[in-house]
């Protein structure tokens, strides 16, 4: 993602166009003076306020197409987190034993350290920081930490999620 400054950054193209009218101004109010001659001093101010008024016109097209890009990103995480928090409302929870949590033979024992931040979460927070996730036969498919420290705390049922379409 582009930073702010990035997204209205003026082009080489009008930075030119800008500096052109500028010198006109510089070249007008120049020959008004040795002319001495109103008229062109009032064109040199008529072409520093159309720099001014390209410049200031550029910037605010930028910073609103800059917002609208911006604002269409947040509605895109938005729409992300309503997809995700509907996804979770729509997994169902249950009340299992934790003896009839199966763990299958892949799972690793967790590093100590993940293990120890997990237990500390539970003690202080009474719920675990990862769902204990099980599929329709009971299996274990996700929070095996969750499962270890029911199992550390002998609790003999826990909260757990159903994922929906197999494993």
């Amino acid at each position: 993602m582009k930073t702010w400054e990035e997204m209205t950054k003026l082009e080489t193209k009008i930075k030119v166009r800008i500096a052109l009218h500028i010198l006109l101004a510089i070249l007008s109010i120049t020959d008004a003076i040795i002319s001495k001659n109103f008229a062109w001093g009032m064109c040199g101010l008529l072409w520093i306020l159309v720099a001014v008024m390209e410049y200031c016109d550029t910037k605010l097209l930028k910073s609103s197409d800059a917002l609208i890009a911006l604002q269409e990103r947040h509605i895109d995480i938005q729409d992300k987190m309503l997809d995700d928090l509907l996804k979770e409302l729509a997994t169902p929870n249950i009340v299992i034993e934790t003896d009839l949590i199966k763990i299958p033979k892949h799972f690793t024992k967790p590093g100590k350290k993940k293990l120890n931040k997990r237990i500390e979460f539970y003690n202080k927070n009474k719920y675990f920081e990862v769902p204990i996730i099980i599929d329709s036969s009971n299996t274990l498919v996700d929070g095996y930490t969750s499962y270890l420290i029911a199992k550390k705390y002998n609790l003999k049922t826990v909260q757990a999620k159903v994922k929906i379409g197999g494993k």
